[in-house]
């Protein structure tokens, strides 16, 4: 078995959202969540607003053009207000502020900036207290009048809480494991399926999954995500609803058919590159199927080639031997 250490560790620096992009992100976080705690109407409501998503569980890939910004209302309750009432308070003054950069959703504004060349956007999202959780306007504006199906009951922080435990199952070099090969999930999934649902956070569920159940074993990236892999294809081709672990049941909405029969198929194939990668007595071989595993992004091939192959796994002759980055690769990126 090849571990690939070195390869891995630039791997996770090539898909990771570099410190410049992710400072702009938090600028534009900062300056938004300023904003809407100084509103006196939102003061009266309890506003307190947290970061959410993959930005703040550490689990986005680049580019990273998405930042969540849970606007907690303490002050109110899923029983006591309609979602109107909260949606078009912040809808308003998010869209007098920014003007057309400011979109309404169905349940949340997004805001676009641009700094530095690099586009992305921040959502506002309102909620409410539901009970012990929070509660977002449903998705379907229509059944905002009706109390019994217009709140939908979520839980960002304890899922922020529970990554950070499954993040001290396994450790690589003295780094907690999941986050990294959550990361490289992503990749894998965003290279092979691209926009095809599901998206990114559901194989993030079922990566929490593999590592809550044990399924995943290893003291190197290589042996932890040929398991995690492994497992994927297994609970897609299963056919058992993924479960919601802050929520505890079935997580909605559910996958078409359709799609969750295409996206097993694809991840049974990489599941099977990862094994033979292990299998491997070739180190430029396993490489090479590495690379086809997590694939490319905007920046280039994410898993470097090792000194002495070349980008098909084949063993360069001594006099061939060049660095390990040829030029086709993809620079630098912390």
């Amino acid at each position: 078995m090849h571990a690939l250490v070195e390869q891995f560790n630039a791997a996770l620096k090539l898909i990771n959202i570099g410190d410049d992009r992710r400072q702009h992100a938090i600028d534009a976080h900062t300056e938004m969540r300023k904003l809407l705690e100084g509103d006196e109407q939102l003061c009266e409501w309890g506003v307190d607003t947290i970061l959410i998503g993959s930005y703040a569980r550490h689990t986005g890939v680049y580019p990273g053009k998405d930042v969540d910004v849970f606007t907690k209302l303490t002050q109110l309750t899923s029983d006591d207000v309609n979602p109107v009432t909260i949606y078009e308070h912040v809808r308003d003054l998010l869209v007098e502020t920014y003007g057309d950069r400011a979109k309404p959703q169905a349940r949340s504004v997004t805001v676009d900036f641009e700094r530095d060349g690099f586009e992305f956007s921040v959502d506002a999202v309102p909620a409410v207290r539901m009970g012990d959780r929070w509660a977002i306007p449903r998705h379907d504006t229509d059944l905002w009048d009706d109390p019994e199906e217009r709140w939908v009951e979520t839980d960002p922080e304890t899922l922020k809480a529970l990554t950070e435990e499954r993040n001290t199952d396994l450790s690589v070099n003295g780094q907690g494991a999941y986050v990294p090969v959550v990361k490289l999930v992503r990749q894998a999934r965003r290279h092979h399926r691209d926009k095809a649902k599901p998206g990114g956070f559901y194989f993030e569920l079922m990566t929490y999954w593999a590592f809550e159940r044990g399924e995943v074993a290893g003291g190197t990236f290589a042996e932890i995500l040929a398991d995690t892999l492994t497992s994927i294809a297994a609970q897609l081709d299963s056919g058992t609803n993924l479960v919601d672990p802050v929520l505890e049941r079935d997580y909605m909405p559910l996958p078409d058919p359709a799609d969750r029969s295409a996206a097993a198929e694809t991840f049974a194939v990489l599941a099977a590159k990862a094994r033979d990668a292990m299998n491997e007595a070739s180190r430029c071989r396993a490489a090479a199927l590495w690379r086809e595993i997590l694939g490319e992004n905007e920046q280039g091939w994410c898993f470097p080639v090792p000194d002495g192959c070349d980008e098909q796994g084949r063993t360069l002759s001594v006099t061939g031997v060049s660095s390990s980055r040829g030029s086709r690769e993809p620079g630098g990126f912390a």
